[in-house]
């Protein structure tokens, strides 16, 4: 089902109105012209929300998106953390805040740039995918490199076999995972996947430095935010389908 533009930032969502308004981008829209303003990775969205309006139509839309954006309710912020707690805290701990996420999947689950070293974390995911056909992506770092560039994709590979073997215990359905072929070179240049984000079903988004680790979970010192909005969680998502449409991250085949 088609999400329209719900998914689409405010920010980004003006700049097409002022390139439209300006002349920059004619209507009906084009791939090619959106991918010169900048707004490439969202073409796809716009050119199915805005297909073959002609530009007074396209800029009615906008400015009504706009303004609904402009009055709606602002998005809710959590505080996440991991270790001790001093008296009078009010974070959310991370581990629980998580096992919710995952939980509470309807669709689509994205993982990107966490370390794992326990199945126990990934077990609500799994239960997620099995009972409610939720579909998940997990975008993987590949922690140390390859002895040289011609093994670096046979190392990746290892790595995600390594993972489904000692992490991902639980059998199919199992997640899609993508690394980028940078990570596994043997530098200089030094490259990590090390964004570390959670994103759920386009809506709620979780940004932490914990790793999906014992120590990560449980024992560091860790801090993130817990996002509640749709503009927001449907940005960061596309940030990632935008990789993959783009050829830059690998997807493991074993």
């Amino acid at each position: 089902m088609s999400r329209g533009l719900s998914g689409v930032s405010r920010a980004l969502l003006e700049q097409l109105l002022v390139a439209v308004e300006r002349g920059r981008v004619d209507c009906p829209l084009s791939e090619v012209e959106l991918v010169d303003e900048g707004l490439g990775a969202i073409s796809k969205t716009l050119l199915d929300a805005l297909e073959g309006l002609d530009a007074t139509s396209v800029r009615a839309v906008l400015r009504a998106v706009i303004a609904e954006r402009a009055f709606r309710p602002p998005p809710r912020l959590d505080l996440v953390w991991s270790g001790p707690d001093a008296r009078g805290s009010v974070s959310r701990d991370t581990s629980l805040v998580v096992r919710a996420l995952f939980e509470g999947a309807t669709r689509e689950v994205l993982i990107g740039g966490y370390s794992f070293d326990k199945p126990e974390i990934l077990a609500p995911l799994h239960e997620a995918m099995r009972d409610r056909g939720v579909r998940a992506t997990i975008f993987m770092d590949i922690r140390e490199t390859a002895k040289s560039a011609a093994l670096a994709d046979k190392h990746a590979i290892e790595c995600v076999d390594r993972f489904f073997y000692e992490l991902w215990v639980f059998g199919p359905p199992r997640p899609v995972v993508y690394w980028d072929p940078r990570t596994a070179r043997p530098g200089p240049p030094w490259a990590s996947l090390h964004a570390k984000c959670v994103v759920v079903d386009d809506e709620r988004a979780l940004v932490t430095s914990a790793n999906f680790t014992d120590r990560g979970q449980e024992r560091n010192i860790e801090a993130g935010v817990l996002i509640e909005d749709k503009g927001f969680a449907g940005e960061l998502a596309v940030q990632w389908r935008a990789l993959v449409a783009a050829g830059v991250l690998a997807m493991y085949r074993g």
